[in-house]
């Protein structure tokens, strides 16, 4: 028993085509998913000695209480640590898992009891779920507007269907949104050229509500669930909206966390809206309460159109998941509506489909930082069918996600090689291995990592011998391998006793120049993830400056500048199209006049 025991603790059959070794808690001889880095399918060259495998605790299929213990396991020795892709990727695969299966069969109650179920927050490190929210479309539009750092979100790949399975709290159920100083709210019929009868007229119109079935129709499905209501339930909610719709000159919004509550409202130093004032509270252009039976509208600046926060409003009493683009639908004349809607081609009956299945979606984007750092440089490392990587078809061009499509192993002395690679989800290259970069991996067999280092050429009975030479400095493995990796001096050491296990000298030149390689490595790794954070940097500057130069263009032609602005409604168009009309084609304005302006 002794014996037994022993070798369940030490990571000694060489998984996932030779990249990974690991305890035989983590194998299981029928998996049907990958989960590499943290289970592993057994190794079918493994499979005569099956009895004695069982014995050490190689499992036939992945239950719900070992998907728990793995879970669980990882938490417990990775504490701060964020997850790679990879290991992203497994963690998900694992929870949806769960989530099918207990669809089936409840969680028992002693998984329950003895293993809390613990997911990935927004930075990618496994937390329990009772101590984490998710946001919902309800919920998502207080993030903006809240002290989020009070509160911990999990992560986006964690899907709305896997949350509401595992209880996951929604953000508007621990959020709450109410009026500031409501006993102060001053009442107005008319915002500019907009009257409060009028809304409430078009509301009620029968033509115009045909338009606006006609839009919420045409909504992509979305993973919210929302279902377009019937025309007799839509009909009722803008009969709602006219009856309780009111102008009113200032709206103030504070956000409470329950269950406390506690005031989470951002303070701003400077608003970025000029006209608004800087307070406690955050002010806003409309409010509906959660019972729908208040709904306010506040006075705008000018360059903000009012029928377009109606719009707003009205989407959100609907409970679109989209804001519905029918602002314009108030400003045309009675009967108009849905001619006005072919015209736009605000109804089309195109729906947008995925085609991709689950957990490709991320192919082809660009890396993120936190992965970026975690980017290795070894051009003779194996890699397993599934495996996550980082690849660029260029040196120098940005790095993006890939997935690896089958086993991969250079022969011994080849220096560069072909790697079939899933770049865009469909769609597989080759890429020479010089552009492909692995992931640094921290996976668990019982309580310690079970790392190997990626192009490692040595025998699987060295790699024994060196994990049971490293098992005496256990704890510490464990402490580098959380800030991401162990100095070059002690792998430099390290790497010299494991060819000390192989009856191998290391001259002391030699050792020198290994770890001149490693800090240039490390150093490498560093500046490409700045690198990184720069290119990031400079393509939103880009993207701004396409938004500004397009935000000048005239809304009628889409070509020249704008330069005139019309009388009395203020609408800007070029002098090409002013000069060509004598009333405002965006609102239908007689025009009394027009003046010139000058752009900065």
């Amino acid at each position: 028993m002794a014996d037994i025991f022993e070798l369940q603790q030490v990571a000694f059959i060489a998984a996932d085509n030779g990249k990974h070794l690991v305890t035989c808690s983590s194998l299981f001889v029928h998996l049907t998913m990958n989960l590499s880095p943290l289970a592993s399918k057994l190794p079918s060259c493994y499979l005569p000695f099956l009895k004695i495998l069982e014995k050490l605790g190689v499992e036939d299929m992945l239950l719900i209480s070992s998907a728990m213990n793995i879970l669980s396991s990882l938490q417990k020795a990775g504490h701060d640590y964020r997850l790679n892709p990879n290991e992203l990727h497994a963690v998900i695969e694992l929870l949806h898992f769960l989530c099918n299966e207990n669809t089936k069969q409840q969680i028992s109650e002693k998984c329950n009891r003895e293993l809390k179920l613990v997911v990935p927050d927004t930075g990618c490190r496994l937390v329990y779920h009772d101590t984490c929210v998710y946001v919902d479309p309800y919920g998502s539009r207080y993030v903006k507007f809240i002290e989020s750092s009070k509160l911990r979100f999990v992560h986006h790949s964690v899907s709305e269907r896997l949350c509401l399975a595992f209880g996951i709290r929604k953000l508007s159920d621990v959020v709450v949104e109410e009026l500031d100083q409501a006993e102060h709210l001053q009442t107005l019929d008319v915002i500019g050229s907009t009257s409060l009868a009028a809304v409430k007229m078009k509301l009620l119109n029968r033509s115009f509500q045909v338009a606006v079935s006609s839009v919420l129709k045409s909504i992509p499905i979305s993973t919210s669930g929302f279902k377009t209501p019937d025309f007799l339930a839509l009909q009722r909610s803008l009969e709602s909206v006219a009856q309780r719709l009111k102008f009113v000159r200032c709206i103030n919004i504070r956000y409470w966390l329950l269950p406390e509550p506690l005031d989470i409202t951002l303070a701003s130093k400077e608003s970025l809206i000029p006209e608004w004032k800087t307070g406690r509270s955050q002010q806003a252009f409309y409010y509906v309460d959660r019972s729908k039976t208040c709904i306010l509208i506040a006075k705008p600046p000018s360059y903000v159109s009012v029928p377009d926060l109606v719009a707003l409003v009205v989407s959100q009493v609907l409970g679109s998941p989209v804001p519905l683009p029918i602002g314009s639908l108030f400003l045309c004349p009675r009967g108009s509506d849905t001619v006005l809607l072919d015209i736009l081609k605000l109804s089309s009956d195109e729906r947008v489909m995925d085609g991709v299945g689950y957990g490709s979606g991320f192919l082809g984007r660009d890396i993120l930082l936190r992965d970026a750092k975690k980017k290795q440089i070894y051009p003779q490392s194996p890699y397993y069918q599934g495996e996550i990587v980082a690849w660029q078809s260029q040196s120098g061009e940005k790095l993006k996600y890939g997935r690896i499509s089958e086993d991969v192993r250079p022969l011994a002395g080849q220096a560069l090689y072909s790697i079939n690679v899933e770049t865009f989800p469909g769609k597989t290259e080759t890429i020479m291995s010089s552009h492909v970069f692995p992931f640094q991996t921290f996976s668990v067999g019982k309580d310690y990592p079970t790392y190997v280092r990626p192009g490692d050429s040595m025998h699987v009975e060295h790699r024994v011998e060196s994990q049971r030479v490293a098992s005496k400095n256990q704890k510490h493995t464990i402490k580098g391998f959380e800030h991401g990796g162990v100095p070059a001096e002690e792998f430099v050491q390290a790497f010299k006793e494991m060819l000390s296990g192989g009856r191998i000298n290391m001259d002391p030149k030699r050792q020198c120049l290994l770890q001149t390689v490693l800090s240039l490595q490390e150093q490498l790794k560093t500046s490409q993830a700045a690198l990184v954070l720069e290119q990031e940097k400079s393509e939103f500057s880009t993207k701004e400056a396409d938004s500004a130069k397009v935000a000048l263009l005239c809304l009628i032609c889409l070509t020249n500048e704008i330069g005139i602005t019309m009388v009395p409604c203020g609408h800007l168009l070029c002098h090409s199209c002013s000069s060509a009309v004598s009333s405002c084609p965006i609102c239908g304005v007689q025009l009394s006049t027009t003046m010139k302006i000058y752009l900065p």
